[in-house]
């Protein structure tokens, strides 16, 4: 087992150029299940007295997702004050294809710039989520869908058992607990340097659900089926099997009693935010839903793999593949062909974690 290392991160950003955008349906819908929250939290977050309601967008990617919840969040706000000036300003890592987020700031049907009333201005912070992103104290509204769960370093340990944090055991899992919540704390302590008093935080990510003693995990059944993959490319001599043991996706998925901890009486952030609402909920899987549908079973696996392919390429990419795109492609090949094979075998489960915060 290895220390961490900062210097190796956990990811450069979603696929670009469009591919994420198209193939984020997931993301879509869980941005899409917390609209009556974003309807709460932008009604309720406090408005400046002079000047310009700030609204930050973290780990936004190419906007696809993030886009139409900043145009319900402005809405609110307008509803609340007409003509209210607004920023909004889109965080994410400095490798982010802002120029694609810009691009679809302008042009999508569900951009914040079609409401009535003064021109939103459009910002962006390239720099971690990890890190106050704004000038202290100046965000009124923080919103995050999809985002953080991701680690801040790729994780040094050996899983030989699979590529999730869920299939380590021991030492090595107490490991990865640990790194995830000094991470979710130093995410929380940033954006309480963002906000102002009074200002709201609504972060939606992938959880796991502890239901009669079982630990029900996002995403566990996808990364046992991209694990198994990769153990027939090192089969067949295409990867080291010591590269495999060492590989995990850098994602933790929170449980309610761990997202809670840093922010419960005599937690570091208890005196920072006051907390409205931690909670999972499922969210129903698209790709599945259209299979039901029409029974086409080479679209589920080409639209799953496709989706999967967008949030993880870069991280397997650099520390799975080191940088052979020839086998990455045959890699995804694999994977689609599975999920065709079998729908049910191994689909995308989900149980969101949603965290809702007021700066106190």
């Amino acid at each position: 087992m290895r220390a961490g290392d900062e210097s190796e991160p956990a990811t450069t950003g979603m696929r670009a150029g469009g591919y994420y955008d198209e193939h984020s349906e997931y993301q879509a819908r869980v941005a899409q299940s917390g609209a009556a929250l974003i309807d709460e939290v932008a009604g309720t977050a406090t408005l400046p007295e002079h000047g310009t309601f700030v609204l930050v967008d973290y780990g936004c990617s190419t906007g696809a997702n993030s886009i139409g919840a900043a145009r319900t969040a402005l809405s609110a706000v307008r509803k609340r004050r007409a003509l209210q000036s607004v920023a909004v300003v889109h965080n994410d890592v400095v490798t982010n294809d802002f120029n694609e987020l810009f691009a679809n700031v302008e042009t999508r049907d569900d951009s914040y710039l079609t409401l009535d009333g003064p021109r939103p201005l459009v910002l962006g912070a390239a720099r971690s989520f990890f890190e106050p992103v704004v000038p202290t104290g100046s965000a009124h509204l923080g919103l995050s869908f999809s985002a953080a769960h991701w680690l801040r370093s790729q994780p040094a340990v050996d899983v030989p058992e699979g590529f999730y944090f869920s299939e380590a055991t021991g030492e090595v899992r107490a490991v990865l607990a640990a790194e995830a919540a000094a991470d979710w704390a130093t995410f929380l302590s940033a954006r309480a340097e963002d906000l102002a008093a009074g200002g709201r935080l609504l972060v939606q990510m992938v959880g796991a659900h502890l239901e009669d003693g079982a630990e029900l995990v996002t995403a566990r059944k996808l990364l046992e089926a991209m694990s198994e993959t990769a153990r027939e490319l090192a089969g067949e001599g295409k990867l080291a099997a010591s590269v495999v043991d060492r590989y995990i996706l850098p994602v933790y998925a929170r449980t309610v009693e761990e997202a809670g901890a840093p922010l419960r009486e005599g937690g570091v952030l208890a005196s920072r935010f006051a907390v409205d609402a931690i909670r999972t909920d499922p969210v129903t899987n698209p790709y599945l839903d259209q299979w039901r549908t029409d029974g086409d079973a080479a679209v589920y696996g080409r639209s799953y793999a496709a989706f999967v392919r967008g949030f993880t390429e870069s991280n397997l990419r650099e520390h799975l593949f080191a940088g052979n795109d020839g086998l990455l492609d045959e890699y995804f090949d694999r994977l689609e062909a599975r999920f065709a094979a079998d729908p049910l075998a191994s689909p995308f489960e989900d149980w969101t974690l949603t965290i809702v915060l007021t700066r106190r």
